[in-house]
This record gives C-alpha cells, sequence and structure tokens, in this order.
C-alpha cells in the first residue's frame, strides 16, 4: 500500500506526514538519523491493520518540513513538536488516543513528550535509545566510544563536509556499523540520501546533536556524573526495545529502562537484530507493538 501525504501545522512548523490508514485510534511515529518518516512505513503497515491511522512526520529541520524558525533543536523542542502535533491531529479527527512511537532522536522526542503531558498520550514505544541516556552514558564507558560520531559531529565545517562527501557516503557507513549484517533495500538508502541532499536537512540533523551535548558537557562540569534517582521519571505506560547487536548504543544502557517509567514499562531486546530493528526484524516488532498497543 502506497502512503499517503498530508501537511499538519503544529508549534509554528508545517510538517509534512506520511499517512496510512483510517482507524479510530491515532499513532504517532517519530524518525531518527540518518533517516527520515519512511524508516516506519513496514510498521505503518501493521498498525493500519490493527485499526490506527498513523502519521510519520518528518521530523523539523529535514526537508520537506524543513528548518526550525527559532533554530531549536533541543530534546525540549522536540518534545513540544510531538505534543502540539497529537493536539492538532487530534483537534481534527477526535481519535480514540494517541500512542507515540519513536525511534532514535524520535525515542528522544517521545520521552521528553511523555514528560511534558503524560496526560496527552495513551501509551508510548520507543526503540534505540533508553529513557536516561543522557545519564547512563556517564555509567558506561564503553558506551563513549561506540558515540564517536556524537563527538565527531562538534566539529562545525568539518562534520558537514565529512557528512555529504560522496554523496552521502557516511550515511550507508553508519547503517552498516549500526545494524551489522543488515540487508537494507536499495530504495530506502536512495530515499535517505536525497532526504538529505535538500537544503538544511544536513545542518539540522547535526544541531541535534550540538545541542544535545552541550548541556551534557554543562552538567559534567557542573556537578559531575547525574544521580540517575534524581531524574523525572515518565507516568505513561512504555515499551522500550532494544537491538541485541546495535552498534550505536549498546543493549547494556537498556539494563534499567523501567526504573525511568512511574507508569508500567515493558522492555524487549530483539535479537539478531541492532539499530534499525524496526526494518531489520519488521515482523518480530510489528508484533510487539502490535501486543503492547492492544493490552
Amino acid at each position: 500500500m502506497t502512503d499517503e501525504r498530508r501537511e499538519v501545522t503544529a508549534n509554528g512548523l508545517d510538517f509534512e506526514c506520511l499517512t496510512r490508514g483510517d482507524g479510530d485510534r491515532l499513532a504517532l511515529c517519530l524518525h531518527g538519523f540518518p533517516d527520515d518518516a519512511g524508516t516506519f512505513e513496514p510498521l505503518m503497515g501493521r498498525l493500519a491493520e490493527a485499526g490506527f491511522t498513523v502519521v510519520a512526520p518528518y521530523m523539523r529541520g529535514y526537508e520537506p518540513t524543513g528548518p526550525a524558525p527559532d533554530d531549536d533543536y533541543s530534546a525540549t523542542a522536540l518534545g513540544s513538536d510531538a505534543v502540539e502535533l497529537a493536539t492538532a491531529l487530534d483537534e481534527a479527527d477526535d481519535y480514540e488516543d494517541v500512542v507515540l512511537i519513536g525511534h532514535d532522536w524520535g525515542a528522544v522526542a517521545a520521552y521528553a513528550a511523555a514528560r511534558m503531558a503524560p496526560d496527552r498520550f495513551e501509551r508510548i514505544v520507543t526503540m534505540a535509545v533508553p529513557p536516561r541516556f543522557a545519564a547512563e552514558i556517564w555509567h558506561h564507558p564503553r558506551q563513549f566510544l561506540r558515540s564517536w560520531y556524537v563527538w565527531f559531529f562538534q566539529l562545525p565545517g568539518l562534520a558537514e563536509r565529512t557528512l555529504q562527501r560522496d554523496d552521502f557516503a557516511l550515511i550507508e557507513v553508519l547503517w552498516n556499523l549500526w545494524s551489522p549484517g543488515w540487508d537494507y533495500d536499495e530504495d530506502r538508502i536512495d530515499a535517505v540520501t536525497e532526504t538529505f541532499r535538500t537544503a538544511g536537512t544536513v545542518d539540522a540533523s547535526l544541531s541535534y546533536y550540538r545541542q544535545f551535548v552541550n548541556p551534557l558537557v554543562r552538567d559534567l562540569v557542573g556537578s559531575g556524573r547525574p544521580d540517575l534517582d534524581d531524574l523525572p521519571t515518565i507516568d505513561v505506560p512504555g515499551l522500550v526495545i532494544a537491538g541485541e547487536n546495535d552498534g550505536c548504543i549498546g543493549a547494556d544502557l537498556f539494563a534499567n529502562a523501567d526504573a525511568a517509567f512511574e507508569a508500567d514499562c515493558r522492555v524487549v531486546e530483539v535479537r539478531d537484530a541492532g539499530h534499525f530493528m524496526h526494518q531489520e526484524r519488521p515482523d518480530v516488532v510489528g508484533s510487539e507493538v502490535a501486543s503492547f498497543l492492544a493490552d
């Protein structure tokens, strides 16, 4: 089935969205890096069959949504986008409930949105990023090596040139490192490359990392390692999914993911899958998500 497109105005931006299904429940799906809204196509079909209207926006800064007018790509801005998108869609079509699904940076947005507006979402599903990553990283020194690209992306000019070199060859390099053995579809990598070719997407996608690292370093210098017990909890039921072979964020960082939730939380590790587990093992991930949302 071909996804339809829809523009949704929310939080000062016109979000270009892929949509599928016409059910009474809304599933809002948020993508990460280096990726775009098309990453959810396998899951969108599964959720549409389960009675959802599925909406997957191109995140702020990713064409054709376009850049943030205030140049804000912080986790707070991403969470606010999710809340406002859910509100705009719900007000237009009056859904039974709204569930929020995020992969990579989309997971970061989902955690932020659930903390901001717990009553807005019935449930959240996150993939590939644990709920307290910014704090957990200090307790897992090996993760600093896995996150080499985060530190590299702080280098102005050099990071942009490297990402664009050889027609964005770095995208495929990262996919292979983060999901070893994944036999991805060439059409998919071509679509993501085309998204990054459009003006502004490179600068915006790197700004996500730059605006994440600045407060991370400030907090470390100011008070040392964060105490996990002092961080705010999430009062929305959650499903947190990790990939066994994730070369981007190790599965060990998810060991205490449920402690970040005041509400019930289920943590699942997908075997024989890496960072893009929802595309590598679509049947497994689709079944886990559908089961969780049906409970």
